[in-house]
């Protein structure tokens, strides 16, 4: 009978559980510093300092603590009856990575040690503030506060800036020779490094040019650039002409009357060309150099036609713009002029035949070289003043004498005078008799 008692509990013990009864866990408590996220087999169980979890008895429970900043730590334990303690867990900081970056290779100094050159990574333990320092030679010594308080990965810029300065030289044209505060440095296009701080005189020269000088003041670290656009030296153009007082052009310009001296022409080529009344004109092409003076002369050639002349009346002006061309003279019969002549440039010239006590008369001659045109022409006769008698009869003529005790002479047709006594009590237009005393008077 014992015997089957023993059989009947060991087939007791060894019946399994039911499907629906829970494993056995054993309570545990997990105490982690600082706060930190908690995940046991993978699966998360929140933030805190302090976890209440159950863990299956026997089972090995793998847990992962972790927090930003931090070594995660990595844990497995296998919960047991016999062992009910506190799991403590402690977190390290991690060292918190920076990477100085730079086109320089610096040195780098965290609070005055020596950590390393640029590029570089670089790892510091505590989340704090540190002094870092860039030091290279030819560059100028650079310090920042660099705060890591928040623990995160950080990327510094290692920029430094040149203790010298760099300017950048051209000109138009190019090829001027450089100086630098009067030391030849070479020609256009042009780099200067290395150049102390400060202020600086830059000059550029070039043949047919003229020297110019630029100051500047250049910073530590500066790239400055220069480009200047260089002022050709103008030529000198002499010009002479037989005979003088021909009007000079130069490229279509008029520029004066021979013998004339040019000291502001532009260097290059010019085409001059001179004209003088009654002669050919000529023209020619001079090349000049900058800084240069050249002379021409231009020989002139007689190129005239012949205008001649016949008026009526006998005595009358010719003229062209302002200048009087000719007055003709009476001939035998006192009222048709003898022939007169001028000599003219061939070509289209407008006329003005003046005389007094007629009316202008304006005609256009086409002279030809080395031939004579005749020109003859009858002016209209123009009254200035009209009077009347004591009779009443009016007469109307031109001007031709006015004596102190109002005497009156007019001519009332061409050739035919009358004078009008005081006897005759003549009338007039004083403003009349006042214009026509002026032309008078200016004719005569």
């Amino acid at each position: 009978m014992r015997i089957l008692a023993c059989l009947a509990l060991a087939l007791a013990l060894a019946v399994p559980l039911r499907a629906d009864e829970p494993p056995p866990t054993e309570h545990r408590t997990i105490r982690v510093k600082p706060t930190a996220t908690l995940s046991v087999n993978h699966v998360p169980e929140g933030r805190s300092d302090l976890f209440q979890i159950d863990l299956p008895t026997g089972k090995p429970a793998l847990l992962r603590v972790s927090e930003p900043g931090y070594v995660t730590q990595w844990r497995t334990i296998t919960p047991s009856p016999s062992d009910s303690s506190t799991i403590e867990i402690a977190l390290e900081r991690a060292p918190i990575p920076v990477l100085f970056r730079g086109e320089v290779p610096a040195v780098v100094l965290c609070d005055g040690a020596e950590r390393g050159t640029v590029p570089c990574h670089l790892f510091f333990n505590e989340p704090r503030a540190y002094r870092i320092t860039f030091r290279a030679e030819g560059f100028l010594e650079r310090t920042l506060r660099l705060d890591l308080s928040d623990g995160k990965p950080k990327v510094v810029d290692a920029a430094l800036t040149s203790s010298t300065a760099t300017l950048d030289l051209a000109s138009e044209p190019a090829g001027a020779t450089v100086l630098l505060d009067g030391v030849p440095q070479g020609q256009t296009p042009l780099t200067l490094r290395k150049i102390r701080p400060g202020k600086h005189e830059v000059t550029f020269s070039q043949s047919g040019y003229r020297t110019l000088t630029h100051a500047l003041t250049l910073d530590a670290g500066q790239e400055a650039t220069l480009s200047l656009p260089l002022e050709r030296l103008p030529a000198g153009l002499t010009v002479t002409t037989l005979p003088i007082g021909a009007r000079v052009y130069v490229d279509g310009v008029f520029r004066g009357e021979s013998d004339l001296t040019l000291k502001d022409l532009p260097a290059g080529t010019h085409t001059i060309r001179v004209e003088r009344y009654g002669y050919a004109q000529a023209e020619r092409t001079v090349t000049v150099g900058a800084g240069e003076s050249r002379a021409e002369e231009f020989r002139l050639s007689i190129i005239r036609g012949t205008l001649a002349v016949q008026t009526q009346p006998g005595a009358v002006e010719v003229w062209e713009g302002e200048e009087r061309l000719l007055t003709t003279k009476p001939g035998k019969d006192g009222y048709t002029s003898q022939l007169a002549t001028v000599q003219l440039p061939p070509g289209k010239h407008t006329l003005t035949l003046k005389a007094y006590g007629y009316a202008d008369l304006t005609k256009t001659v086409d002279i030809t070289a080395a031939q004579t045109l005749t020109l003859r022409e009858k002016l209209t006769f123009k009254p200035n003043l009209t009077l009347t008698t004591k009779d009443g009869k009016t007469y109307s003529g031109v001007l031709v004498k006015y004596g102190g005790d109002g005497t009156v002479s007019l001519e009332l047709k061409p050739g035919m005078t009358r004078t009008f006594t005081p006897a005759e009590a003549p009338t007039y237009d004083k403003g009349a008799l006042q214009r026509a005393l002026e032309a008078w008077g200016a004719q005569h």
